[in-house]
């Protein structure tokens, strides 16, 4: 039996301001994430880029409140 697959793998890029703290300058960075499903919410999204920069030994995204 076949599964009927209503959205298919995305790759994609983000771009996403990144600043250490308020002294910071900031600036945008573009990060490419592949095999995105389709069904996916934006959180679960960034989930996915943050498992890739931890791998990477890089700063995961995060939201100051």
């Amino acid at each position: 039996m076949s599964e009927f697959k209503l959205f298919g793998k995305m790759n994609l890029t983000l771009k996403i301001w990144r600043q250490k703290n308020a002294q910071d300058k900031g600036k945008m960075v573009d990060y490419k994430i592949s095999d995105i499903e389709g069904h996916m919410s934006f959180l679960e999204m960034l989930d996915v880029l943050n498992e890739q920069l931890i791998s990477e030994k890089k700063d995961p995204v995060s939201f100051a409140h």
